[in-house]
């Protein structure tokens, strides 16, 4: 088979190139095995370390003054804020309507809001005012009316552990908003009862003792008399011991009876002793009451 004259020229011009080109690629192929160790070799170069050094430390340097300078612009502004603020005239907002419905502190009913109550806003640096609020309530006391107290106390009982409840009130038979701060060992419904009833006995001219140890719950005297009120939820029956000391502690009362918070227990306590359901402790309470009065006469 004979070549082609025109693929001659093609053959030789590749050859040609072929040992043209041989010298240069091998240089370029040591070139690329030898590039990592070069690299290497120039980063730990000790003039590369220095340059590295010195930029990251003028970097550093001009990231300070930056950051001083700002500071310092800040300062400047904040002085010159606090004088014009100085200069500004008190401000008093207007009274509050007490038919006005307070949303802040509102969960299912409304609250009025003291017509007596001011706030007075004084100057405060970088153009912010502090509310100058009178808090008057006594923490420790651990039951307040809601209706009785302004929002701003609302306010400051629930950032101390308070809770808002709805129970019916004994000295007006209706319902409403109370704050109440339980025992650990309390429930809400105790602590309501033991307050809303010494309160409305107390209301009623007949002087009460509060106890949180053995004794019962609430104690006062009628004619000579020493009365005594337990206001039970029930769990006393899980040790049936606990009801046999509290009743040889009642003992010592000429008259006692039981408040049952729980209506489908009322039955079980009464097999102990006197027993009222909590819904009609009202009219036992106005017995009282009128015994008190005949007493006085």
């Amino acid at each position: 088979m004979e070549t082609d004259d025109s693929l001659i020229p093609f053959i030789l011009l590749t050859i040609a190139l072929s040992v043209i080109l041989a010298e240069p690629l091998r240089e370029i192929e040591k070139n690329i095995q030898e590039f990592p160790s070069k690299l290497f070799s120039f980063l730990i170069n000790p003039i590369f370390l220095i340059i590295l050094f010195s930029v990251g430390f003028l970097c550093l340097i001009f990231l300070i003054i930056f950051r001083c300078k700002s500071r310092r612009d800040y300062k400047k502004w904040e002085l010159e804020e606090r004088k014009r603020i100085k200069k500004l005239p008190k401000k008093k907002i207007k009274k509050f309507d007490s038919n006005k419905v307070t949303d802040e502190y509102k969960k299912s009913s409304e609250k009025k809001v003291d017509d007596k109550e001011e706030d007075i806003f004084e100057s405060e640096p970088i153009g912010t005012y502090r509310r100058s609020v009178n808090i008057k309530v006594d923490s420790d006391k651990r039951y307040f009316h809601k209706k009785n107290i302004t929002k701003h106390e609302v306010k400051y009982l629930l950032n101390d552990d308070y809770q808002i409840k709805k129970y019916k009130n004994l000295l007006n038979g209706k319902m409403e908003d109370f704050l109440l701060l339980p025992r650990h060992n309390e429930s809400f419904t105790h602590l309501f009862l033991t307050k809303n009833i010494s309160e409305f006995l107390e209301k009623n001219g007949i002087e009460t003792e509060l106890f949180v140890t053995k004794k019962p719950d609430i104690v006062f005297e009628i004619k000579g008399k020493r009365f005594a009120i337990e206001i039970e939820t029930g769990s006393i029956f899980s040790k049936i011991s606990r009801m046999k000391e509290k009743l040889e502690v009642l003992k010592n009362y000429d008259m006692w009876f039981f408040v049952v918070t729980d209506r489908n227990k009322v039955k079980k306590y009464k097999k102990y002793g006197d027993a009222v359901d909590k819904r009609y402790v009202k009219s036992r309470l106005d017995k009282l009451v009128k015994m008190a009065k005949k007493a006085q006469k």
